[in-house]
């Protein structure tokens, strides 16, 4: 007998990732809040709903899970825990303090507040990537199809606006970058960090076995949609005119087409040159929209861009220390104020650099964790056209962290955390399901 689908999970980790978007890319305080609140308490409902005693229930996590879990929320507690002799020890303190008759550092993190609300996003992060881990290949292609028609919809709002001059954002909010297209996202870098984490995805979505709508659609149909979608996504991805952001979103289409190639056989012996029609599509839709805002912001790129004198100062003036134990989560734009010239006056809350930042408020602690996801996504590769897509979008973020900080946005964080949850579903764990085929034309 069939095992009843686990729905309601499902329908709310849907609503998370649909409505985050609309959150401003999480830039300014109001929306702060709110992205923080929308993510842990739709997440604490999604957790109830895929743990409720009953017909819909999943299966909670596995060891591995609860230890990586464990150990990043020891490492938190140590960090917020109010014990002198942690914050002597590990706190990101500058020797003047320690001698102010009414300043007594008391906790390892300079920011108790901000490391709090980065555990709690956690929280919500690890039960969506878990929730995703668990459903059935038919609830993941839901996810799938509804992420990729929220990536089209902001390339078509972005464009749409862009188009018309509109200089807000939904008609509330002000745009930082009008000359540029950022759908309903604060600026055009993060906007763009988003389509290159969805681009290969919403390819895919028109080819993978058992999408809902779409599965039964005729070839002729599929490959329309599918060079469609990515034109749109492509015109508004280059558009944005991030340099960062398109050169990802360019270089995470590539790895999947190279990987859907390489593996056409094991994708059920089917052609793949519709996926190539769809970059194709995107290019030239990206061309006729208007390449030459990207190619002045290209021909601008040099060293002498702010965040490369930030990643300078971090590798050359943070203390070694600090790389070892960490300053605390969220704890970076405490620690950049001690050496920030007086030069660079804007307002560092992140490094511009997801890496480096992770690495120096969580340690070697935090560098272990890291590692031990990425040996688990190694260990669990197998190609499937969902996989791929998958992978190929995680390469594209990967590239974007070197310079931006999209890992920090909700938006983005929470597609992540169902991209990686899937991924760690192991070839032996997961076995080769229904929604697996490949590219079939």
């Amino acid at each position: 007998m069939r095992a009843p689908l686990p729905w309601p999970a499902t329908l709310v980790v849907a609503a998370i990732a649909l409505a985050l978007p609309f959150m401003l890319g999480n830039r300014t305080m109001d929306a702060m809040s709110t992205s923080l609140l929308l993510l842990t308490s739709g997440a604490f409902l999604a957790a109830l709903a895929a743990l409720w005693p009953g017909r819909h229930a999943l299966p909670g996590p596995d060891r591995a899970w609860l230890v990586f879990a464990g150990v990043f929320t020891a490492l938190i507690l140590l960090q917020v825990a109010p014990v002198p002799a942690l914050a002597a020890a590990f706190g990101p303190y500058p020797e003047a303090l320690w001698s102010h008759p009414e300043f007594a550092p008391r906790h390892w993190s300079p920011d108790v507040g901000a490391t709090l609300r980065g555990w709690a996003a956690f929280v919500a992060l690890f039960t969506v990537a878990w929730i995703a881990y668990s459903l059935p290949a038919g609830q993941r292609n839901v996810l799938w199809l509804l992420l990729a028609a929220s990536a089209v919809f902001q390339a078509v709002y972005g464009i749409g606006a862009h188009a018309m001059g509109s200089d807000t954002i939904l008609g509330i909010w002000e745009r930082n970058n009008p000359d540029s297209v950022h759908g309903s996202f604060s600026n055009r870098n993060l906007f763009a960090a988003y389509l290159a984490l969805l681009w290969p995805l919403a390819v895919a979505v028109w080819w993978i076995r058992d999408m809902p709508l779409l599965d039964r659609r005729s070839k002729e149909i599929k490959i329309a949609g599918s060079l469609i979608t990515s034109a749109i996504i492509g015109a508004a991805l280059l558009g944005s005119a991030s340099r960062l952001g398109s050169t990802a979103g360019l270089l995470g289409m590539v790895i999947a087409l190279v990987l859907w190639s390489r593996h056409w056989r094991v994708l059920r012996g089917a052609p793949v040159w519709p996926a190539y029609l769809a970059l194709g599509a995107g290019l030239l839709a990206a061309a006729w929209y208007g390449l030459l805002p990207l190619a002045e912001r290209l021909l601008q790129t040099g060293l002498h861009d702010g965040r490369f004198e930030i990643f300078g100062l971090m590798l050359t003036e943070f203390p070694l220390a600090w790389w070892v134990h960490g300053v605390g989560l969220g704890g970076f734009e405490a620690a950049f104020k001690q050496i920030q010239p007086g030069h660079i006056g804007q307002w560092w809350d992140y490094a511009h650099n997801d890496l480096l930042q992770w690495l120096v408020e969580m340690g070697v602690i935090g560098a272990a964790l890291l590692v031990a996801v990425a040996i688990a996504l190694i260990r669990a590769a197998r190609p499937s056209t969902e996989r791929i897509a998958l992978y190929a979008g995680l390469a594209a973020l990967a590239l974007v962290s070197l310079a931006d900080f999209s890992w920090h946005i909700p938006a983005t964080q929470v597609v992540l955390a169902m991209y990686i949850g899937t991924l760690l579903r192991s070839a032996a764990g997961g076995g080769r399901r229904k929604g697996d085929g490949g590219i079939k034309t």
